[in-house]
This record gives structure tokens, C-alpha cells and sequence, in this order.
């Protein structure tokens, strides 16, 4: 992780109740006044303690008449549990804790969430046709990664300049504002609002009937300490892959792995966990292509080791992509890449226990590094948006209720208690949420952000010459997509 001044886990886990700074801004036909000021002489006192008002209650009141506030979000299911819920509470904690937040907003500001979902393109096109029609159909777009074309494009409102939004608060990810800010313009957050995008962190499974039946101790107290590296990872899996019919193939279902991994994630989980990173920052917020080709051979010829030298279960034909999953779930890997969210979906029901790890870091010294996956949520405001004053109270109402409402039982309930098994793993979570990046090369998918994939479904060693072959034409989009956002200021 880079260098920042935050301790997001910290205040998510224990909600430090301290007021919200709301940054100023002209408004438009909404009209806003004043909250009342945090505590009063009243206050109950509860072991010396006195209860303050969460973030959300410290917001500005306003009264929007009973308004529609629309939202449109990615189709898949799971996305759309950031925002849309049934008309009532339904039992799933998940749903219920998003449908309480909805419904505080909503007597909050006398106004109505309204969602709607589409496939992913197709939430891209519709910002772009709002834009060029003038029309007024969406505030709000829970978009992926495709939507960081529109940015460079002139279809998106700055969202660091919305009146009350404060991209400077625990409840926005800061790794996503300081990596896809360029020239001090943010068109794309993500934080709180997105439990999804949380969820949507790369780390990795190991199973725990296989570590004691080979006499292996868990890894835990290596990454607790800060040495779960990527060559610990090697020497602890190295010989453990075995065709355990001697039939001279590897099936996932037949034989043992030292290692299970979806190919079109695990490329880039392994290589930002290990310190990869194609861009670097220079002044006025610019950022620059900075393909260090020392340091990313080092680190794919461990991944190589890691994934192909091994004879690791590396699943590339989009057809067999359950497989991945089904055997870790089967007990026929020590090690699965995965995300968290996807912890929920494969091995909820798993009968081996398991324990939750970062992904490995390149050496000690280093910090550890989750990947966001390309399909997490990105939060975006269309560039015509009539209303700056009302969006913007509206968006840090909905990221601050999700902060005070949400990640706590988010964090205790969902991720950990439901996906992680031991306090270990939920430790390990914090490790994994607290360290995440948005490399802007990944994100807006310039040449060369998937050199470690292409090369590792070649079953290639070499890599230092498909980044200097990318070299060139990334620099030369990177420089395009600075020039697009200057003339935008």
C-alpha cells in the first residue's frame, strides 16, 4: 500500500463518532440548512461515555418534496445489493442492513430511492446518451471499470467539486481517490456505498484439513508478521501439486494441487500483491506509465513458478470456470485465488475448514496489496447533472449511512462471521480491505496491463519485452487521457 494517512479498518470496526466535515459548494433549487451541533447537556452517559451522533446524523437536513432519486446500477445480482432492496425486510442481513440505510435517507430528506439495473455496457451507454440528449433520467450510476472511458471523455461531473462531498473521510477509499484522481479531478469513487466493491478484494483460501494432514503450519503468524512473501508462498507449496491417479494428466477433480486459480484473475491478483504496479504520480496530481521492467520480471517469474512451473490448477477456458472453485471446495487444493465475495458464493458449505490470507507480498519490507477486480462497483455522477447541491448530500448521505449502518455488521457479521472461520481469517480481512489499489494503467486498461495474463496463458517465461513493446503507445494514452482532463478544468 502506498504511503497515506488512514486507518480505515479501525474506525469502520469501531465507529469513531466524529462529525463530518461537509464541503461547501453553490446550490442549485434545493434548499439545505443546518443540523443541529453534535451532543447537548442532555446526553445520555453510559459508563462515563457520552454517545455522540453518527457521521450520517451529523449531515445538513434538507427537504427534496418527496423526489425521486434515480440510481442505476450493474445487473449482477450481487452489485445490486449496494443500492436495491425489496420493499421490506426480508431475513438476509446483507439486504436488510442496505434497506435500513435506504429508508434513513429517505425520512431523512423526504425523498425516494429509486433503482434500476442493466447489463454492464449498457450502464455506460445510457450515461453517454444522458449526456449527449440533456436528459435528466439518472443521478446516480453504480458503474465498472468500462465507465473510465466517459471520464476522459467529458461525460462525467468532477465529483470532488459536488457541494458536501468529502473525498477526504474515512467512508470514501482513499487508495481509489489518490489513484484515480488526475489533475486534482475525481470522476470515479468507491468506499462504503459499495459493500460490493469491499467484497470485491482479491485474496487467497487455504484449506486446513490438507495443512494438518501434511503436518504444515497455517500461515498466519507469517503474514501477522509481515513475511507471508511471495517466495514463502513458493517454498510452501513447491511439491505439494500430485497426480494422485498416475494417469500423467492433472484433473481438478482426480489430483492434488498445490494451487486453484481462475486464469482471467489470479494473473493480476498474484501481480498487485506482489507490488506491481504500472503507474507512478508526479506533481500537480499528473500521473506517469512507469513500467520498471527489473521489477516486474523479478515478480513474474515467481508467478510463473508459482501458476505454471508448479503445475498448478489454472483454469483458462471460461466454460470450465466452476471447476476453479470446485476443487478447493472438493479438497483437492491447498491454495485457492479467489475474492472475498466469492469466499460467500463457492465455499460457504465447504466440509474442510478453511482460513482466509492476503495475497502475498513481494518481500518484508514491502506492505501487502489487494486487488479490486475490474467488475467492482465505480461510482459516477453524469456530467449534466441539474442538481449538484441535492446529488451531492445525497451521495455522502448514502456512503455515510452505509459507514455508520452497513460495514460495521458488514465486516463482523458478513465477511467474517459468514466467510471467515476463525478470528485469524478476520484478522487477515482487516489485512485485506485496509491495502487495496486502483492502478490506472489496470483500470483504464491501457497497453500492457495484461502482460502477466497473456504471458501466463502462453505458458511463456519471457515478459520484459512485451512490456517495452507496451511501452510507447501506453505512455502515449496516459498522455492523452492527462491532456483530456486538463481542458476539462
Amino acid at each position: 500500500m502506498k504511503t497515506k494517512n488512514i486507518t480505515l479498518i479501525g474506525s469502520l470496526l469501531f465507529i469513531a463518532l466524529a462529525a463530518a466535515s461537509c464541503a461547501g459548494g453553490d446550490g442549485n433549487d434545493s434548499t439545505v440548512t443546518a443540523q443541529g451541533t453534535a451532543g447537548d447537556d442532555t446526553a445520555a452517559v453510559t459508563e462515563a461515555v457520552t454517545e455522540e451522533p453518527s457521521v450520517f446524523e451529523l449531515l445538513p437536513a434538507a427537504d427534496f418534496g418527496g423526489e425521486d432519486f434515480m440510481i442505476l446500477i450493474n445487473g449482477q445480482k450481487d452489485t445490486q445489493g449496494d443500492i436495491m432492496t425489496e420493499e421490506e425486510e426480508t431475513g438476509d442481513l446483507l439486504h436488510d442492513i442496505v434497506y435500513q440505510r435506504n429508508r434513513a435517507v429517505e425520512e431523512k430528506y423526504n425523498v425516494n430511492i429509486v433503482g434500476d439495473s442493466l447489463d454492464y455496457e449498457e450502464v455506460k451507454d445510457t450515461i453517454r446518451l444522458q449526456v449527449q440528449g440533456g436528459t435528466n433520467d439518472y443521478d446516480l450510476y453504480f458503474s465498472h471499470s468500462s465507465v473510465s472511458s466517459l471520464a476522459s471523455s467529458g461525460y462525467l461531473y468532477p465529483i470532488n467539486q459536488l457541494p458536501h462531498v468529502d473525498l477526504t473521510q474515512e467512508w470514501w477509499d482513499q487508495d481509489a481517490v489518490e489513484d484515480l484522481s488526475v489533475a486534482e479531478q475525481v470522476f470515479m469513487v468507491t468506499g462504503d456505498i459499495s459493500p460490493t466493491s469491499y467484497l470485491s478484494s482479491s485474496c487467497l483460501v487455504f484449506n486446513k484439513k490438507l495443512f494438518s494432514n501434511n503436518d504444515m503450519e497455517y500461515p498466519y503468524a507469517l503474514a501477522a508478521d509481515g513475511k507471508w512473501t511471495i517466495d514463502a508462498f513458493l517454498d510452501m507449496t513447491k511439491g505439494l501439486t500430485q497426480d494422485i491417479n498416475g494417469d500423467g494428466a492433472y484433473d481438478y477433480d482426480k489430483d492434488l494441487f498445490s494451487l486453484t486459480s481462475w486464469g482471467w484473475d489470479s494473473p493480476y491478483s498474484l501481480f498487485y500483491g506482489a507490488g506491481g504496479y504500472l503507474s507512478g504520480k508526479g506533481e500537480d496530481d499528473i500521473p506517469y506509465v512507469n513500467f520498471d521492467i527489473e521489477k516486474l520480471t523479478s515478480i513474474y517469474d515467481r508467478i510463473y513458478e508459482l501458476v505454471i512451473g508448479q503445475n498448478s490448477n489454472f483454469v483458462t477456458d471460461i466454460n470450465e470456470y466452476t471447476n476453479t472453485y470446485a476443487c478447493f471446495l472438493n479438497g483437492n487444493a491447498y491454495f485457492c485465488d479467489a475474492t472475498l465475495f466469492k469466499i460467500g458464493l463457492f465455499f460457504r458449505d465447504m466440509e474442510d475448514d478453511f482460513g482466509i490470507l492476503p495475497m502475498p507480498k513481494l518481500d518484508e519490507e514491502s506492505d501487502y496489496t489487494s486487488l479490486v477486480n475490474l467488475s467492482a462497483p465505480l461510482i459516477v455522477v453524469p456530467r449534466n447533472c441539474d442538481d449538484t447541491e441535492r446529488t451531492g448530500l445525497m451521495l455522502e448521505a448514502l456512503a455515510t449511512g452505509a459507514y455508520d449502518m452497513i460495514t460495521p455488521s458488514l465486516f463482523e457479521v458478513v465477511t467474517k462471521s459468514k466467510y471467515a472461520r476463525d478470528e485469524e481469517s478476520a484478522d487477515m480481512v482487516d489485512l485485506i480491505i485496509r491495502n487495496r489499489v486502483f492502478d490506472p494503467v489496470y483500470i483504464y486498461q491501457f497497453p500492457g496491463y495484461g502482460c502477466v495474463d497473456g504471458q501466463l496463458k502462453a505458458k511463456s517465461r519471457e515478459i520484459a519485452s512485451k512490456y517495452e513493446s507496451n511501452l510507447k503507445s501506453a505512455t502515449k494514452q496516459m498522455e492523452k487521457l492527462i491532456e483530456a482532463y486538463q481542458d476539462m478544468e
